[in-house]
């Protein structure tokens, strides 16, 4: 009979599958977007399925034809990773940010998310890879899944700063940053190298010093590329514009809201941010995207000295505010209250790891996630913290933290360490999302 979603049109943002119908145990909670298999058996109020190895029967109220937004931000340790997905295949779109630092985000895609369609040889699209900035822990994950002949792209997305090593054999003498060039103009610094397309990058890699990582990302780039598999790799500040679209019947966009490079002498340049790590963190893509009434923040690995630039920048303006935000830097420490305030969310997502000497998530970062939210009971989530594992098996149940989002309704889940009543989920919707 084919399949459906779960659609929260007309009903819940989740539903729940019954063993015998009207009356039957529990033995599952699937949340809206998902894809039900119908079997034959139904009557006028329920309709039997199978869902993920289960079988049982649901209100036909529930399903529909419509995925909506759904947003997957994977466990892949201590970096960042997101999977979104924005329609039915026929009209939506699919977007990529970050990759994190090993194989957890390729290792996701193939095993679990397009599991049934590279079983049936059917190639994985997606729109749109953003990557936040080219630290190892946001990009590294994206070089095994641009090299997987199974996924084709359309654009690669980057804030155009790259790194070097100055002690590499023919690294250029104008470098004298591990950015590349930093020039001074009275008493601020500024960084000038940087690449906007492949040809760009690909001219920086012949004058010689680029870091290996960087360089293994490059040839998995310029490869996909030869091959047909990828269409565009773009340098993208808060000047460019992605074109937006109805899917599902709700409006969808991306705002770019940084970084905000400058001017300097006629050269194109970006503000120096006290240090390497603080410059290129502080440059991160930031993403504004809007699906109907509701919003979501990627941040990538913004600090206090880039907040403070953004901040300047837009001056009066609040384009930051959103319903849910992507904490930046791992829950780090290194925020100002006035970003906080700003962005205002009603759910913060953390994305961290274990055994690292960062301390993340910092509890000052938890704090104030919860603080400066407009919700009467705000939600702070992390990957980490919904980690856990077997202690027989040692089999790792990883923290994906779920969003569901119908242009309207918002619910986010987690999965509980273990299943109760048949619940699966930890999972939040009208209270604190839908106020």
């Amino acid at each position: 009979m084919g399949y459906k979603v779960i659609s929260s049109l007309y009903a819940s943002t989740y539903a729940t599958i019954k063993a015998n119908g009207e009356g039957g145990d529990k033995n599952n909670t699937i949340l809206m977007g998902s894809f039900v298999q119908l079997l034959d058996e139904e009557n006028d109020i329920w309709q039997k399925v199978k869902a993920f190895s289960i079988e049982g029967w649901i209100k036909k109220s529930n399903l529909g034809d419509t995925c909506g937004l759904k947003c997957f931000f994977v466990d892949v340790g201590q970096g960042d990773g997101a999977l979104l997905e924005i329609g039915n295949d026929e009209e939506g779109i699919k977007i990529l940010i970050d990759g994190g630092p090993s194989d957890n985000m390729s290792r996701y895609l193939n095993k679990w998310q397009y599991a049934y369609q590279l079983k049936n040889n059917k190639p994985i699209h997606i729109d749109y890879v953003f990557v936040s900035h080219f630290d190892k822990d946001h990009y590294e994950g994206l070089i095994d899944i641009i090299n997987d002949p199974h996924y084709t792209f359309g654009t690669i997305f980057h804030n155009g700063i790259g790194k070097f090593n100055l002690n590499k054999k023919g690294v250029p003498t104008a470098y004298n940053d591990v950015l590349g060039k930093r020039i001074k103009e009275g008493n601020k610094s500024y960084l000038v190298t940087h690449f906007d397309t492949l040809q760009d990058i690909n001219n920086l890699q012949q004058k010689g010093g680029m870091q290996d990582l960087l360089e293994k990302f490059l040839n998995a780039v310029n490869s996909a590329s030869m091959q047909g598999r990828l269409q565009n790799f773009q340098r993208i500040d808060y000047r460019n514009s992605i074109p937006s679209k109805t899917i599902s019947g709700q409006h969808f966009g991306i705002d770019i809201l940084g970084p905000i490079p400058t001017e300097v002498n006629g050269e194109f340049a970006f503000d120096y941010f006290d240090d390497p790590a603080h410059t290129v963190n502080g440059h991160s893509l930031v993403l504004k995207l809007k699906y109907g009434k509701r919003s979501f923040l990627f941040g990538g690995d913004l600090n206090i000295p880039a907040e403070e630039h953004l901040l300047k920048y837009y001056n009066e303006e609040n384009p930051f505010e959103v319903d849910v935000a992507k904490s930046c830097h791992h829950g780090a420490s290194e925020f100002t209250l006035e970003y906080m305030e700003k962005v205002n969310p009603l759910a913060t997502v953390i994305s961290s790891g274990d055994n690292e000497s960062y301390a993340h998530p910092r509890a000052d970062a938890i704090g104030c996630a919860g603080k400066y939210s407009r919700s009467d009971r705000p939600l702070v989530f992390s990957t980490e913290l919904a980690r856990s594992s077997n202690v027989k098996t040692d089999e790792i149940k990883y923290g994906m933290i779920n969003l569901r989002c119908n242009g309207d309704k918002i619910v986010m889940a987690q999965m509980k360490e273990a299943p109760t009543d048949g619940k699966i989920w930890d999972l939040y919707d009208d209270t604190h999302l839908n106020p």
